[in-house]
Order: C-alpha cells, then sequence, then structure tokens
C-alpha cells in the first residue's frame, strides 16, 4: 500500500468530522466579522449603500449586521440549528457578494461555497 492510498484510508475513517470543521472554520470566520462589526464600525461603513438611508444610519446598520454575524457565528460553532443558520449565512453572503465586487469576492464565493455545503450536508 503506497503512502497516498494511507493518507487517503485515513481521511476517509475521519469523515465524520467534515461537519465539525466547517461549522468550526466558517462559524469563527463570521465570529470575527460580526465582532469586528460591531467594535470597529467605521471600517465597514463603506460598505453601506445610500440607498439603505431610509432603513436606519450607516452604523446602525452596520452594528446589526455585526450582531446577526456574530449571533450566527456562535450557533454554527455551538452546532444549534446548524441548517438554517448556514441558509440564513447563504443569503447574506450572496447579498455581500452582489454588492461589493473586487478581489474580496474571490473568498466571499468560497465562504458562500461552504456555507451551502454546510446547509445541505447529510450527517
Amino acid at each position: 500500500m503506497n503512502i497516498l492510498s494511507r493518507i487517503e484510508g485515513f481521511f476517509a475513517s475521519k469523515s465524520y468530522l467534515s461537519t465539525y470543521a466547517l461549522r468550526f472554520g466558517i462559524g469563527f470566520v463570521f465570529m470575527w466579522f460580526g465582532w469586528s462589526g460591531i467594535t470597529d464600525t467605521s471600517k465597514w461603513i463603506g460598505l453601506v449603500p445610500e440607498w439603505t438611508s431610509f432603513i436606519a444610519s450607516p452604523e446602525r446598520l452596520v452594528v446589526l449586521h455585526g450582531i446577526f454575524e456574530l449571533v450566527a457565528g456562535l450557533l454554527l460553532f455551538a452546532g444549534i440549528m446548524t441548517r438554517t443558520v448556514a441558509a440564513l449565512l447563504a443569503i447574506d453572503m450572496l447579498h455581500i457578494i452582489l454588492l461589493v465586487s473586487g478581489a474580496t469576492q474571490i473568498r466571499d464565493i468560497g465562504i458562500e461555497a461552504t456555507l451551502i455545503a454546510l446547509a445541505t450536508h447529510k450527517e
């Protein structure tokens, strides 16, 4: 048995860990961005579209979005309502991908795919 087969076999026997890896990894990302939105609001205000001003101030929208991401990240990390939370975050990420252009879009597409995988993963 060659080394590649052994590596393949090792990881195949650990497939039950995939959901944990997805949950912890993406949960941490959203906890970080959520906390950043709450504590460093000025960093994110420039991404708030002007048309949203009739809803609330950009500062308030950034804080509310930060709270949403922080709570959603915590829920993913804890494994609470995983599919529902991942689906809601996937909708949120799709909105961000369509709204914000640039190099970060590539990263966001990867995050979107991870959320879809988590929302549709059969446990």
